[in-house]
């Protein structure tokens, strides 16, 4: 039986970055207990809440299991995906001399002296 998450998380709203209810919004400000779904020497770390009862935890723990390979824990574990994508370069030339910027007016709300 695959029901969604949001259908587990009790969510009526299937965009869920728009509006929450209440009670999901209290749920995602909870304390969270890690739980690995790998090997202990190449640990995959997960976070599910810990107000959640036994049964229910299991249950959540044992789905994350039989599908943790959906997850991608590194580059290598998305073929087709070129990595130049995620890369950032800063370009610098190696002899610039540093040049200090002057110093601006700043709004009095956000200025930091």
């Amino acid at each position: 039986d695959d029901e969604s998450i949001l259908t587990y998380l009790g969510a009526e709203d299937s965009y869920i970055h728009r509006s929450l209810p209440s009670e999901t919004q209290t749920m995602l400000n909870e304390s969270t207990i890690e739980i690995n779904i790998n090997t202990q020497d190449d640990p995959h770390i997960l976070k599910i809440g810990q107000s959640l009862d036994a049964t229910k935890k299991e249950a959540f723990t044992s789905f994350l299991w039989d599908h943790s390979d959906a997850f991608a824990w590194s580059y290598a574990d998305m073929p087709g995906i070129d990595p130049k994508i995620v890369v950032h370069n800063i370009v610098t030339i190696p002899n610039a001399k540093p040049i200090k910027q002057k110093m601006r007016k700043m709004h009095p709300r956000i200025a930091l002296l």
